[in-house]
């Protein structure tokens, strides 16, 4: 994979990321079955570019992870508001 194909992937599962957290809010119903899996085959591409590509890449995968941070503080308080 080339790098600006991993950079619109990771692009692509933020914005998907923010859509569920946004539909939680709303209280809907969201899947996030295999998500793990994309953000793994994310990480695993990025290690398999040219280093100087990979460090772009990088850079953009941390809002992932920002991303599944903001998500997961609404799964918790959407939990605990279920107790």
């Amino acid at each position: 994979m080339r790098a600006v194909e991993v950079l619109r992937a990771i692009v692509e599962t933020t914005r998907e990321i923010d859509e569920a957290r946004a539909a939680l809010h709303r209280g809907q119903r969201v899947d996030l079955g295999g998500l793990d899996g994309r953000v793994r085959e994310l990480c695993l591409s990025t290690t398999e570019l040219p280093k100087a590509e990979a460090i772009a890449c990088a850079g953009a995968l941390d809002g992932v992870a920002q991303a599944l941070d903001r998500l997961r503080g609404t799964l918790v308080h959407a939990d605990a508001g279920t107790r």
